[in-house]
């Protein structure tokens, strides 16, 4: 048997080693380790390809990094019963931090804050360094192998490194508990896993870039109304972002909620057509005064139509000073015939105008906007959208609260 040799500068301590003792009889006792060293070599090759295939579609659905490693590391161990599972990212400075885990091995690691170690050292280091895949049959041998417990630590890990756009992103790990308990199979199987992941990573990464320039894009058309009207400018950015949390609190997707951002951000985009005599007049409109003005929801809806990217933003820009009798503008909509992104608006809208300061009148405090959106739900605005206004408003005032105390 080659010598062992221990790097003692990493080391548990007797909580520690102690954790690591339990976690180890847990999986030992776990029944799906029992039947997984049971099944025979074809069977195990067909669990290894549903869950290439399964993983493969699942990430397609997937938008969000975080969300998508832990779903790999979770389908790793619960169909493989790992005693260890983890994807770890590679920061720009360097250090290989977990992002998720999974396994007893996890619970451990997450206890004891193991989420850290430098690209210079340790199997994983050796990996992120040179993109090239590691299978580790025991560990006791292997010179990087960090050392924390040589009675419970894992005896093989095969690391694999993640690619995003041709560059090592981070590494996908496993661990098992007994030396030569991975095979060449496995090294298959993750290469497979970690490919398509990195995919996903930089597929989110593309739709993120391309959110970015559709907000930046949104920013420019609002800035001409900004150019004429300071209030509109600030006033619109807060409508879009209160909308957004109370699309989410009714229960619409993140794409739908993005979708009511975007047109809370436009809703004012008509005004750049309203002469600036009666957009910054300080008193009272006329009646001609206010014809003028309220033809600004309806240019806005147009203009926002003309725009391939944004067209399908239209009918809520348009109908977003719409009212739920059916007296506002510019079509006389009612009730459910105003679309829910447009009622989501029009709710924000009412609230932000009424705590922010007008040439004509001073603000009111958050209570006194609340009482009044109540006052007006069901003949001004939908008195469900109403409800989930104050819910959300109640959550901002309470975290508010918090991090001021």
């Amino acid at each position: 048997m080659p010598d062992v040799t221990f790097k003692p500068t990493h080391r548990a301590g007797a909580k520690e080693r102690r954790r690591r003792a339990e976690a180890l009889d847990r999986h030992r006792a776990d029944t799906r380790v029992k039947r997984l060293a049971a099944t025979d070599e074809v069977g195990y090759l067909r669990e290894q390809l549903r869950l290439a295939a399964r993983l493969t579609g699942e990430l397609a659905g997937e938008s969000d990094v975080a969300d998508m490693a832990q779903l790999v590391v979770a389908e790793l161990h619960e169909t493989f019963a790992f005693y260890l599972a983890a994807i770890q990212r590679l920061d720009e400075d360097g250090v290989l931090r977990l992002i998720a885990a999974r396994g007893p091995l996890a619970e451990v690691m997450a206890e004891f804050l193991l989420t850290e170690q430098p690209a210079s050292a340790g199997v994983n280091g050796r990996v992120a360094s040179s993109g090239a895949t590691v299978l580790v049959s025991d560990t006791r041998i292997d010179p990087d192998y960090i050392v924390r417990d040589p009675a419970t630590d894992p005896r093989s890990e095969l690391a694999v490194a993640v690619f995003v756009d041709g560059s090592v992103w981070g590494v996908l790990n496993i661990e098992a508990a007994e030396p030569g308990a991975l095979r060449e199979a496995d090294v298959v199987l993750v290469e497979a896993i970690a490919a398509s992941f990195g995919v996903a990573v930089h597929r989110a990464k593309l739709v993120s870039d391309l959110e970015g320039a559709f907000t930046t894009a949104l920013a420019a058309l609002t800035s001409t109304v900004e150019a004429k009207d300071d209030y509109t400018a600030c006033h619109g950015e807060d409508v879009a972002l209160l909308a957004e949390r109370v699309a989410l609190r009714m229960a619409l997707s993140g794409v739908q909620a993005r979708d009511v951002r975007y047109a809370a951000m436009l809703h004012d985009l008509g005004k750049v057509a309203v002469p600036s005599e009666i957009l910054l007049k300080p008193g009272p409109l006329t009646d001609e005064e206010w014809v003028t003005m309220r033809s600004h929801a309806a240019i806005g809806g147009e203009l926002v139509g003309r725009i391939e990217a944004f067209a399908h933003l239209s009918p809520a820009v348009r109908a977003s000073h719409e009212r739920w009798d059916g007296g506002g503008y510019p079509d006389g909509l009612a009730g459910e015939q105003i679309p829910l992104e447009a009622r989501i608006i029009a709710a924000c809208d009412t609230y932000d105008a009424i705590v922010t300061d007008r040439p004509y009148r001073p603000a009111r405090t958050p209570v006194e906007a609340c009482a009044e959106l109540s006052r007006v739900a069901g003949t001004q605005l939908d008195g469900r959208v109403v409800a989930a206004v104050i819910e959300e408003l109640d959550v901002l005032g309470g975290s508010a609260r918090r991090a001021a105390a």
